[in-house]
């Protein structure tokens, strides 16, 4: 018997930037409804993700590797994978789903519909065949690397027991490629018994886990780009981790705030890092003064080098470059509930 997860779900690049933007954007923004709304959206994504990952990892066949949210490319085309479970007999992809309400689903017009309340509320494209041209991305990745006769099956998995599936046709391979959460293990088992036969040795499997790590090339979303929010919108300076005030003043290597008189030793860490996320992946000297809002090049030296950041050049064409997606910190320290009473403000 054997088991791993040998890649592990972390926050999208877009979910980090959420996080990071309302640690750094001007209270009155805090709020705004259209970065709210669509932070909620991929939280949401996230969270759904996460359930299916719990019940996974309480499936008792443990014969099997599992790559958590990986993004490959079959040229030219970049495809994104919920959830990757590779076997010695075959692959199995989940296409999570984190709707609320009744999904409906009707096979023959290939539309997904969400229905709160009686009430249609948004579209979606269809799951089956996203599920599908997952599949069939995959064949090409896998044929790419030496791999051409292994099964793969795929399943359409609906993150919370409160959705009702509503298959609008009656179509009968719509209850077995659309499933809850809650029969993941079932649905599981029914595929297992359809492929009995070793395609690839342990040792194959663990060469191909391998290359699917290193060709996983995450996602980067500019969320500024897309809310039209410049700089003048941004806070200046590090802020207190405790009331938020800024910009902190540098004092014998620490920040103080000049309001609640907290200090911190790595006050400017997070910071930085959100910078990395919103802005750029790589960061000068020179754009690390004006983001902490010091004068001094050493200073500024200092606190980048202790951060042990990937750098290249020397002197003023130093360059440091962000750390990869992965390894950026998961809790979220945000500023902010969030309700349902969210604020209307326009960036201008």
């Amino acid at each position: 018997m054997f088991t791993t997860t040998i890649k592990h779900r972390k926050k999208s690049h877009e979910l980090l930037a959420y996080e990071a933007l309302f640690r750094c954007i001007l209270e009155m923004y805090l709020k705004h409804e259209a970065i709210v709304s669509e932070y909620r959206r991929e939280k949401s994504g996230y969270d759904g993700e996460k359930n299916v990952d719990y019940k996974l990892s309480t499936y008792p066949n443990k014969d099997f590797f599992v790559l958590q949210g990986i993004r490959l490319v079959n040229p030219p085309f970049p495809f994104q994978i919920d959830t990757l479970i590779l076997t010695t007999k075959a692959i199995y992809i989940l296409e999570i789903k984190n709707l609320k309400g009744t999904f409906r689903y009707d096979s023959e017009q290939k539309q997904l519909t969400q229905v709160v309340d009686g009430v249609a509320v948004k579209s979606f494209k269809d799951p089956i065949s996203q599920a599908k041209a997952q599949k069939m991305h995959l064949q090409g990745w896998l044929a790419r690397h030496g791999v051409f006769n292994i099964p793969i099956e795929h399943l359409v998995v609906i993150a919370y027991p409160s959705t009702t599936i509503e298959n609008v046709t009656k179509d009968p391979k719509v209850y077995k490629q659309i499933i809850h959460n809650e029969s993941l293990h079932e649905n599981l088992d029914r595929l297992h018994s359809h492929h009995t036969k070793e395609i690839l040795t342990k040792a194959r499997l663990k060469k191909l886990c391998r290359a699917l790590l290193e060709e996983d090339t995450p996602l980067r979303t500019d969320i500024l780009q897309q809310h039209n929010i410049k700089a003048q919108h941004l806070i200046k300076g590090v802020p207190c981790e405790r009331c938020r005030h800024y910009p902190m003043e540098r004092l014998n290597k620490k920040w103080k705030c000049t309001r609640c008189s907290a200090f911190s030793k790595n006050a400017h860490e997070r910071f930085i890092l959100d910078y990395f996320l919103l802005n750029a992946t790589t960061i000068t000297n020179n754009q690390c003064r004006e983001l902490l809002q010091i004068n001094s090049r050493k200073v500024a030296y200092l606190i980048l080098k202790s951060m042990n950041l990937d750098l290249s050049g020397n002197n003023s064409g130093r360059v440091y470059y962000a750390p990869s997606i992965n390894d950026f910190p998961q809790n979220s320290a945000l500023p902010i509930a969030f309700n349902n009473d969210f604020a209307k403000q326009s960036l201008i």
